[in-house]
């Protein structure tokens, strides 16, 4: 017989292993949600600076041609910046998995002009996504800012 301390195996029991499974998913469970809000403010604000970079686009284009560029939604829900004439100069897309991934957006009024010296009627984009809101601005100089804020 062998007498002094016992030997044990260099394994973890049952409980501990369940009580640090349990912490884990408590952890994952917390950050999840902080995760997910984290990615619909990233995907909003690139929506937004998308927005915005086609609407100065849409001026520097009506100063480069020298004539009115018009920037609408089309009948799909797209972004359309069009010539005087109704020529498409460019399409945006808007939705889930777009360049705009907004699940709305809306132009008021329905159409923003920019003429040859760069000055606009004044109106704004608006999109949402969830409860964020922003929208973007143009001034009758076709400036532009940016106003974010949560729906009530």
């Amino acid at each position: 017989m062998r007498y002094g301390p016992v030997q044990r195996s260099a394994g973890v029991t049952l409980p501990e292993l369940l009580i640090t499974l349990t912490i884990v998913a408590t952890l994952a469970a917390l950050g999840a949600s902080g995760f997910r809000s984290l990615r619909d403010v990233t995907s909003m604000r690139a929506a937004t600076w998308s927005v915005r970079n086609h609407l100065v686009l849409a001026r520097s284009l009506a100063i480069a041609r020298r004539e009115k560029i018009r920037v609408r939604l089309g009948p799909s829900g797209d972004l359309l910046l069009l010539t005087a004439s109704g020529e498409r100069v460019m399409s945006v897309a808007v939705g889930p998995g777009s360049d705009v991934p907004v699940d709305s957006l809306r132009v008021r009024p329905s159409t923003l002009r920019f003429n040859a010296r760069g000055q606009a009627a004044p109106g704004s984009v608006y999109l949402y996504r969830g409860d964020r809101i922003v929208r973007v601005v143009s001034n009758f100089l076709g400036r532009l800012r940016v106003e974010a804020y949560r729906a009530p």
